[in-house]
């Protein structure tokens, strides 16, 4: 049973005005068990399922003939998409009022609370919202930049909707599971956030996890400060390509003494990365640095790390990358 709530009928109806009887479905790693389910969903389509990973809204795939259903993510506002891809909001059907109530029970001296969450759990906000502030809390949405949809949502590249409201709250929960995003709230705001799992029912923090991301992170910068030949990563991808961040970054590094190779990519694979260059500075994904930095063989930085560790800023300047715009 897929456990999520898709209009199927809406999206089938709306590939056929498109013309098309055949659509490819892009999937999160998560969803990918119910390929049979929603096959059978989206009958009598001829249904195509990709096996590209696909990170979100910025990882479109596009062929001659068929719409793209890409199901799990929401459309980013600023990014102007070919007329066939299609996006699917998966709102996954779980109540947060168990875990809550544990918050409740804690009796943590947080009373202005900021609500951050992914697009599946945007239809809880308000609900949320609403218990905590009939148990004597006040609860705080944040609208986001150009590339946000939602109020209170987060990407794994953005945080502006917590950023937002930083300074009207005292902690923030992350309605959903895993760290990374709350991670990112914490890092950005530099607030305490707490994770409210609903489907274990069980709360968490993430600031010891933060001090063992800055730690790696200024490691990387130190040994950055040395490099004389850099391989500037840019994206071919939609929702990642910072074209003229990068040509910036080339001026920063070639204005030092030192050189600088562009590598246009579609897929970053780290093993594949063999260059002849002393490291890396990555424009595309920001969670390839911080993810995958260990399968790399040099070194890798996002672009505020470079200029940190060429001291064009100081390291009180560090912050968790963000994409605001692409081009």
């Amino acid at each position: 049973m897929f456990p999520y709530i898709v209009d199927f009928q809406r999206i089938k109806e709306k590939i056929r005005d498109l013309g098309f009887t055949k659509v490819l479905v892009q999937l999160p790693e998560g969803m990918k068990i119910y390929a049979w389910e929603i096959k059978a969903s989206l009958s009598p389509l001829e249904v195509f399922v990709s096996t590209k990973p696909c990170y979100g809204a910025c990882d479109i795939e596009v062929y001659n003939g068929m719409a793209t259903l890409q199901i799990g993510h929401s459309e980013i506002p600023n990014i102007n998409y070919p007329q066939e891809i299609i996006f699917a909001e998966a709102f996954a059907n779980v109540s947060f009022r168990e875990v809550l109530g544990k918050y409740i029970e804690m009796g943590k001296p947080y009373r202005r609370l900021g609500l951050v969450t992914s697009v599946q759990h945007i239809n809880a906000l308000q609900e949320v919202k609403e218990f905590l502030e009939d148990h004597g809390y006040e609860a705080f949405i944040g609208n986001g930049d150009g590339r946000i949809k939602y109020a209170g949502q987060i990407l794994g590249c953005n945080f502006s909707t917590a950023r937002n409201i930083a300074n009207n709250v005292d902690a923030y929960l992350f309605l959903g599971t895993g760290k990374f995003h709350a991670m990112g709230v914490e890092m950005v705001t530099g607030k305490k956030v707490f994770v409210l799992d609903p489907y274990s029912s069980q709360i968490s923090e993430v600031s010891e996890k933060v001090e063992h991301f800055i730690r790696q992170r200024y490691g990387a910068i130190a040994r950055v400060s040395e490099a004389k030949r850099f391989g500037i990563i840019v994206s071919k991808k939609i929702g990642q390509r910072r074209l003229r961040l990068a040509e910036h970054i080339k001026d920063v590094i070639e204005n030092t003494g030192r050189e600088s190779l562009f590598l246009l990519t579609e897929d970053i694979n780290p093993e594949e990365m063999y260059y002849d260059v002393d490291a890396y500075v990555n424009t595309a994904c920001p969670r390839v640095s911080y993810d995958d930095y260990m399968r790399f063989p040099k070194v890798i930085v996002t672009p505020i790390e470079l200029e940190i560790a060429l001291s064009m800023k100081k390291w009180e300047r560090f912050m968790f990358d963000e994409i605001v715009e692409v081009d």
